[in-house]
Order: C-alpha cells, then sequence, then structure tokens
C-alpha cells in the first residue's frame, strides 16, 4: 500500500529539532517500507535539510513550515496555513495524520482515507473529524478519552496502538554512573520543580556522591516553560546539571546508558498521552520512577518494573524523595527494577509495532 505520513508544521524530519512524535514516526516509516510499502512523510522544511530526499526507502517531501510561536491562536493560524501547503502533495493509500487540521481539510478519499494518530488528549477539535476513517489512540488512556469526544456511532473507528521504542539499543561499553536522569520539555506540566526539590531534600550522606541530569529545552519555542520557569528552576541549585537540549540519538542514549536512575514526574493537567522517555530509560535498563498518571499504566508496573507516587497529593515531594532514597540505597531493588524494564524494549519494539499499524491501515483499506 502507499502511505503519507504528515507531520506538523513546527518540527522537521528527521527529528534534529526534536519532538518525540516525529522521531517515532521517522523511525515507522523505514519499518513500513521494510514491510513492503511505499512511504511518502511529509514535514516543514529546514535550511539543513533537501526539500525533497530518500531515506532508508521513505520519500521525504518538506513543506514550508514555522518557528512554533508563543500564542496558541497565531499557532493554531500557522499549522492552518502549513496544512494548506501539504494537501497538494498527498495522494495514498493511508495518510496518517499529526496535524489539527487535515482532517478537517482532506476529504478526497480518493486521494487517501485519513488515519489520525492521536498522541495528546483529545479535544474538541474530535466532533469536527468526521470524515476519519479511523482514530488511533497511542495509549489505552487515550483511547477511552477519544471515545468520549466523538458520538457512539464512531466509537468502532477507534483502535489502540502503543508508541514504539523508536531506536535501536546501542552498547556504549561503560559502567551505569550515580545518576538520576530526567529528558523532555523543562516546563510546569512535567514536574521538572518537583524532581529538584525531591532531590534537593535528600539527606546529604545519601546524595552527595550522586548528580541530577536534566535533558531537554527551556525555551517556549521548543515547548519548553520559558526563560523564567528555567531561572526558578536554577535557582534552586543543588547537584544539578543543566545539559540542555540534545537531538543526537547517539547523545541522548548514552545519558539512558549512563544513568542509574530515570524520573518522569509529570503532573496533573498534562497534555502527555504516551511518552516515550520513559520507555527509553527503560530499555537502557534505568530503574525507573514515574506518577501515577493513566498514561504509564499500559506497561508500568508498580514494585516491578518501576517506581511509582502520587503527583494528586500534597506531599509528592516528599514521596518522591522517597522512592528516590530507595533506589539510591538499595542495589538489590534496583538491579529488580532495571532488569523488568529492559523487557519494555522488545515489548514496545519498532518492527513490532509497525507490523500492529500495517494491519490496522489494511482494516481501514478492507472497510
Amino acid at each position: 500500500m502507499k502511505i503519507t505520513i504528515v507531520q506538523g508544521a513546527f518540527i522537521p524530519v528527521p527529528p534534529i529539532l526534536g519532538g518525540a512524535v516525529e522521531k517515532i514516526y521517522f523511525k515507522l516509516g523505514q519499518e513500513f517500507v521494510n514491510l513492503g510499502h511505499e512511504v511518502i512523510h511529509i514535514s516543514r522544511t529546514h535550511p539543513s535539510l533537501e526539500d525533497k530526499e530518500n531515506i532508508n526507502g521513505v520519500s521525504h517531501i518538506r513543506v514550508k513550515g514555522f518557528s512554533t510561536p508563543k500564542s496558541l491562536l497565531i499557532l493554531k493560524f500557522y499549522d492552518l496555513i502549513y496544512t494548506l501547503r501539504t494537501l497538494k502533495h498527498i495522494n495514498s493509500d493511508i495518510v496518517v495524520s499529526n496535524t489539527f487540521w487535515l482532517p478537517i481539510f482532506f476529504r478526497n478519499k480518493t486521494k487517501g482515507k485519513i488515519y489520525v494518530s492521536v498522541e495528546r488528549r483529545p479535544k474538541w477539535q474530535m466532533k469536527f473529524y468526521t470524515n476519519v476513517s479511523k482514530f488511533r489512540a497511542c495509549s489505552p488512556m487515550i483511547f477511552d478519552l477519544v471515545k468520549e469526544k466523538i458520538k457512539p456511532e464512531y466509537h468502532n473507528k477507534v483502535s489502540y496502538i502503543p508508541n514504539p521504542v523508536p531506536f535501536q539499543l546501542k552498547d556504549f561499553k561503560t559502567e551505569k554512573t550515580n545518576s538520576i536522569l530526567f529528558v523532555g520539555r523543562l516546563d510546569k506540566e512535567k514536574g521538572v520543580h518537583i524532581l529538584i526539590d525531591a532531590f534537593n531534600s535528600i539527606p546529604e550522606h545519601i546524595s552527595r556522591n550522586w548528580t541530577l541530569n536534566i535533558v531537554g529545552p527551556w525555551e517556549a519555542a521548543e515547548g519548553g516553560g520559558g526563560l523564567v520557569y528555567y531561572q526558578n528552576l536554577k535557582n534552586k541549585k543543588g547537584n544539578v546539571n543543566f545539559a540542555g537540549s540534545v537531538y543526537d540519538q547517539d547523545a541522548l542514549s548514552k545519558f539512558y546508558f549512563d544513568s542509574k536512575i530515570f524520573c518522569y514526574p509529570i503532573q496533573d493537567g498534562t497534555g502527555d498521552a504516551g511518552p516515550v522517555a520513559p520507555r527509553e530509560a527503560m530499555s537502557y535498563g534505568c530503574a525507573t520512577i514515574l506518577s501515577n498518571h493513566d498514561c504509564f499504566n499500559e506497561y508500568a508496573l508498580d514494585e516491578i518494573n518501576c517506581l511509582r507516587f502520587n503527583q494528586s497529593n500534597e506531599d509528592q515531594i516528599e514521596q518522591l524523595t522517597s522512592q528516590l532514597i530507595r533506589l539510591m540505597t538499595d542495589s538489590e531493588l534496583r538491579e529488580k527494577i532495571s532488569l523488568n524494564g529492559r523487557k519494555v524494549f522488545d515489548d514496545f519494539s519498532t518492527s513490532k509495532i509497525a507490523k500492529m499499524f500495517i494491519d490496522d491501515f489494511q482494516s481501514v483499506l478492507n472497510e
């Protein structure tokens, strides 16, 4: 079959400026080709990338996009302009949509059936997606939320396929260090401030040989919480290293490889639907701590392959501090959590998930 993947207006592919969804579909497109299908991947232009090129069998077409604005209203307007520019490039069997407007404006089913990949909490726009052939939810939580947003007559159009771990494991041939890692946007909804406060609450005789590494962008244009939030984080001091944005996959993987503990303390109200970073960390053997957010429930087994804490409680910092101390001081527990977590890589490999997508695409074409 012929598959077109349409990425949003703000991040190029390959994901040289980050973007978990872009990273996922960059790898999935190549797996679709390996399974014998034709793939066109549409994303925004970038000065370092050709407007058209072939990467590992995937035909990339790049359309003029935009830098991410601060205003949500302007963001939606820019995304509309970008989406209209993509329409002339679409002529496929399946059109995978990662943009807000495409399911509304693309209505020529002779040029492809729209397959909406829902990667964040669905909102009011879902009721306008009446011409969509399939809604793919990236987690069980999102599966239920999509159904809440659309009429019951369309519930049979909703499927669940998890996000893959979008890389191959690499051996950097070094020992893990006494380091705790966070990877993601530096924003309140990610709970970075909670993690730093918890780390700084650990008794000095335990924490003095440990480092907290924070990897990710703080700039609003890259999805971060902005300069004020970043400065507030830095003012907390402690043995905290802010590494900034790391978009090179090998460099990012080495952070995972080197770290004994990974923490992803997202908060209530987050838009996260199926975060990839925890699965990446677990694949590399980081003993992982997660909040109790529902988006982790498809793979996070408390006290088995991770530890969890309740982000809804007022004492969440104390809870997280306690879980960090457990992993920092109990090597047997840390090793158990690490070994069980590594199984996530096999369960969510790109090749396995790609086959699930192809089966789902075929079910759409068979209707």
